[in-house]
């Protein structure tokens, strides 16, 4: 855990047993569990001590904890009109009871259309629809013409080695310098978490590769070795927020999305083109030319719609 060392006057990182023998009054009962076997193997190499896990159960469970936070951040919410971050410290008084300071607060507010409605179409051909869904989106209300469309194909990803998967960054990162925000709208699809530094839970890119994205997807993907953990909340996010990207957590299975991604075929991938040495990736990395294809991407942010679709036949 990182701590504030007041004699030194500096930043200081700790195992989370150093802290513990600092005697914090931390109620290490309501935050960990007792790890008894590596405990026990301790004590067997004559070592003293007890080995804890952060599992924050019994907070979680037998306090006020997540019914506090919960009135908490619906009335920020309400004051905002959007969805909060926060950054807070939980301190337990004399008397045993919990007390929660709120430190920092900030409304994942995007520019967008601002609150203004966007006529969302009807009856758009299932054919032609590349992504349609109900919430789980972040960027106001927007209607915007896309040039290009990124997409890292979730199964192929999983496959790779660890080394690989670097690779498909980095291979983003070149691909996002050849984008302008202005003249190259474009979407990025990608499995799992962007921005991550573990390639299993996402592909692993510095916010400088895909910042000339206009939108990005992040898509649950349950198979291989990827877990859907998508990114609201995180400072990458927050990035991507302050940039006026266009957020979308798509989620696949649910009965109520249509994710398309059959619009790839017939469409040339330009990732040769791009990255010539490289273009083995194209198995796993797509890169599609749209702007003649009409491609619309639409939210409403009072709906809370979100369609991306083509306007003519592809």
């Amino acid at each position: 855990m990182d701590v504030l060392n007041l004699d030194e006057n500096r930043f200081q990182s700790l195992s989370t047993q150093e802290a513990f023998q600092e005697d914090l009054d931390a109620r290490i009962d309501l935050i960990g569990t007792r790890d008894r076997e590596a405990s026990e193997r301790m004590q067997a190499a004559g070592k003293s001590g007890d080995i804890w896990l952060l599992t924050f159960d019994r907070l979680l469970s037998s306090t006020q904890f997540p019914q506090i936070m919960s009135r908490m951040l619906k009335r920020l919410e309400g004051v905002y009109d959007y969805p909060v971050d926060i950054e807070f410290t939980a301190n337990f008084n004399r008397e045993g009871k919990l007390r929660i300071n709120l430190l920092q607060c900030r409304p994942f507010q995007t520019k967008g259309h601002g609150g203004s409605r966007v006529k969302m179409p009807e009856d758009i051909d299932r054919s032609r629809v590349v992504l349609s869904q109900e919430g789980n989106f972040m960027g106001g209300s927007v209607h915007e013409n896309i040039s290009r469309i990124v997409y890292v194909d979730p199964g192929g990803y999983a496959k790779l080695s660890l080394s690989e998967k670097y690779t498909c960054a980095r291979l983003v990162g070149r691909i996002n310098k050849t984008i302008s925000r202005d003249g190259m709208p474009t979407i990025l699809f990608g499995p799992g978490r962007w921005g991550t530094t573990t390639p299993a839970m996402g592909v692993p890119v510095a916010f400088s590769e895909i910042n000339n994205i206009a939108a990005i997807g992040e898509i649950a993907y349950k198979e291989g070795s990827l877990i859907p953990d998508l990114s609201f909340g995180t400072h990458f996010f927050q990035d991507m927020v302050e940039m006026n990207i266009f957020y979308m957590a798509v989620y696949p299975e649910n009965e109520k999305v249509v994710f398309n991604k059959a619009f790839t075929e017939g469409l040339p991938n330009l990732l040769g083109d791009i990255v010539p040495e490289k273009r083995e990736y194209a198995k796993v990395i797509g890169v599609y030319d749209v702007a003649s294809k009409g491609l619309r991407l639409m939210s409403d942010i009072i709906s809370q719609r979100m369609l991306c679709y083509f306007q003519e036949d592809l």
